[in-house]
């Protein structure tokens, strides 16, 4: 589904990403995981547009993405929910949902909205309060309902446990392999090396902006290597 070969990317003239090469299959749920500031928001960023990638290439079943806009990589089924959520505060749930089914045709938008609703029951009952004013774990229900809004194959999730408390934790993971069992793709982008090496078909552990390890998500949560400097064991 998704091929990622030798991608590069900098900030200015410092490079944050060097020759990283992985892939998404149809169906899976793939982690990148690795310390802050390793390239995992970066890779994402050049995936989704929002950075210009320096080198390499991604190809989205077979069609290379590298160097198209945002709005064309959207269209072509890779959807990007940030780190942070980035809602807009002063809308309500409802038209921050709404903003995520632009690139959609207008007919399909209700049945989209219910699946939503189906899978965050919570984003029903407050579809109209402002969403600054929602919990950080409502919030963050927004963010990924809004990217399912553009109905993606391929959902690309940034620290979606980020500041959540460890019940919202739980409960936002199993949504993730919930929203995978419908069919879309996952590439997760996540601190919480346990929940996303338990939950990852397969995982690349990213160290400086590069590809260091890649396996199996439960090999490389048995890997001492990894358990040492991302589990504390």
């Amino acid at each position: 589904m998704l091929e990622v070969q030798n991608l590069s990317a900098a900030y200015g003239g410092v490079t944050a990403l060097w020759d990283v090469s992985f892939r998404v299959d149809a169906g899976e749920i793939v982690a990148l995981i690795g310390a802050n500031g390793a390239g995992k928001t970066t890779t994402l960023r050049a995936l989704s547009g929002v950075l210009r990638a320096a080198g390499g290439s991604f190809r989205f079943h077979g069609d290379e993405l590298r160097g198209r806009p945002s709005m064309d990589i959207v269209a072509r089924g890779i959807v990007h929910v940030p780190e942070a959520r980035r809602l807009f505060p002063e809308m309500s749930v409802l038209e921050n949902l709404l903003m995520g089914a632009y690139p959609t045709p207008k007919p399909g938008r209700a049945d989209r909205l219910e699946r939503v609703f189906a899978i965050f029951p919570r984003l029903r009952e407050r579809q109209r309060q402002v969403a600054g004013t929602l919990s950080g774990g409502e919030q963050q229900m927004a963010a990924i309902g809004r990217g399912l809004m553009a109905d993606p194959k391929l959902l690309m999730l940034d620290e979606p446990s980020l500041g959540l408390a460890p019940l919202v934790v739980e409960e936002m993971f199993r949504v993730v392999r919930d929203i995978n069992a419908a069919g879309v793709a996952v590439l997760l982008v996540e601190q919480n090396t346990r929940h996303a090496l338990a939950l990852a078909r397969r995982a690349y552990v990213l160290e400086a902006g590069r590809v260091t390890l890649a396996g199996p998500g439960p090999e490389l949560l048995a890997n001492p290597e990894v358990r040492k400097a991302y589990l504390g064991l």
